[in-house]
């Protein structure tokens, strides 16, 4: 069984060599080129908006994977659409737009996501063989790198370094306070009683006064 070759199309128009194309055609509100019946068939949305396949394709390769729900909004009134399990490709075609193109693009070719590519295999004819057309419709890897951010350990080690210095603060604190406490302490008994006595006074306690007797002369 023979492979078809796959080729590449990194455009953003039509792989289709259309000379009618741009002469009054309906055309998409997005990237402003006209519609066709491959990757820019005219797709509806859920709100009644209509934009090509193409575009639609790179709105929702461009929602990062944490987001994603399985909808994409409306460029316009950003009413949620959701996406069915094929993928874009599988959104209801606009027959209403589709009629209003020329007769030989007014039949839908079918068209498949392959991961972040869409495909079209074009059919043989008398002239040529068959053969995949391909165009990549994902973000590239600059665009999908997030920033920099430490690693889950390193986090943690900056969460308990700071706790450690706040600990390290507070205990310089108490000790900075006692400090002064016991330096301003002597100073005070100086200048309140003129002498050391304050703490011998505490430590010896009052001393009993000898009685005396009265003797009558």
């Amino acid at each position: 069984m023979s492979v078809s070759p796959e080729v590449w199309y990194t455009g953003s128009s039509s792989p289709q060599d259309d000379p009618e194309r741009g002469s009054g055609q309906p055309e998409c509100s997005i990237c402003f080129n006209s519609y066709d019946n491959i990757f820019k068939t005219p797709k509806v949305l859920e709100c009644h908006h209509t934009f090509c396949l193409e575009c639609l394709s790179r709105m929702m390769a461009a929602v990062p994977a944490e987001q994603a729900s399985g909808r994409i909004p409306c460029p316009f009134c950003r009413q949620l659409t959701s996406i069915p399990e094929k993928g874009p490709p599988a959104l209801t075609t606009s027959q209403e737009v589709l009629c209003k193109l020329p007769a030989h693009l007014q039949h839908e070719e079918p068209v498949w996501m392959d991961g972040a590519k869409l495909c079209y295999k074009r059919a043989p004819d008398a002239n040529s063989s068959d053969f995949c057309i391909c165009i990549d419709i994902g973000i590239s890897k600059t665009d999908l790198t997030p920033p920099h951010r430490p690693p889950p350990s390193r986090r943690v080690w900056g969460c308990c370094r700071a706790f450690s210095d706040r600990k390290r603060f507070v205990l310089f604190a108490v000790l900075l306070v006692l400090l002064i406490c016991i330096i301003m302490w002597p100073l005070q008994c100086v200048f309140t009683t003129g002498n050391l006595r304050c703490f011998s006074q505490q430590v010896s306690g009052p001393t009993a006064r000898p009685a005396t007797s009265s003797t009558g002369l």
